[in-house]
C-alpha cells in the first residue's frame, strides 16, 4: 500500500482515523501516543494494542508517520493515535501537598456530616 493510500485509508475509511479528526484538527500540536493495530480481529481471545511510542508534532504529521509503521497496520483497520497531556512533574513538595489536600478534604467533609446531622440531612 503506497503512502497516500495508508494515509487516505486511515483519515477517510478507518473508524479509528475518522473518530481522531472529528476531535482534532490537522493542525493541531501536541503529545500523541500512537498504538498498533489490535492483531485479533474477531471477538475472542485476548485483545493488545501494541505501543508503538509517544511522538510531538503536529496531527497530520504524526498521522503520515504513524501510518507508516509496520505494526501500526495488521489486518486493515488500523492503530489509535491518541492525544495525551504532558505529564505533571512530581516532586516531595507535591507528594506534600497533595496529602495536606486529602486531609484538608477529609476535615471539610466531617464537618459537613456533622452540619448535616445538625440540620436534620442526610
Amino acid at each position: 500500500m503506497s503512502k497516500t493510500s495508508r494515509l487516505k485509508q486511515y483519515m477517510e475509511v478507518s473508524y479509528s482515523g475518522r473518530k481522531l479528526l472529528e476531535k482534532h484538527d490537522l493542525k493541531e500540536t501536541g503529545l500523541w501516543k500512537i498504538l498498533g493495530e489490535d492483531p485479533n480481529c474477531d471477538f475472542g481471545g485476548s485483545h493488545h494494542q501494541p505501543d508503538l511510542g509517544i511522538v510531538e508534532g503536529n496531527l497530520k504529521d504524526v498521522i503520515e508517520y504513524a501510518v507508516a509503521l509496520r505494526n501500526f497496520w495488521t489486518w486493515g483497520g488500523g492503530g489509535d493515535i491518541r492525544k495525551i497531556s504532558t505529564p505533571k512533574k512530581i516532586t516531595s513538595d507535591s507528594v506534600a501537598e497533595l496529602s495536606r489536600l486529602v486531609s484538608e478534604k477529609e476535615a471539610l467533609e466531617a464537618r459537613l456530616k456533622m452540619i448535616n446531622d445538625e440540620l436534620g440531612q442526610t
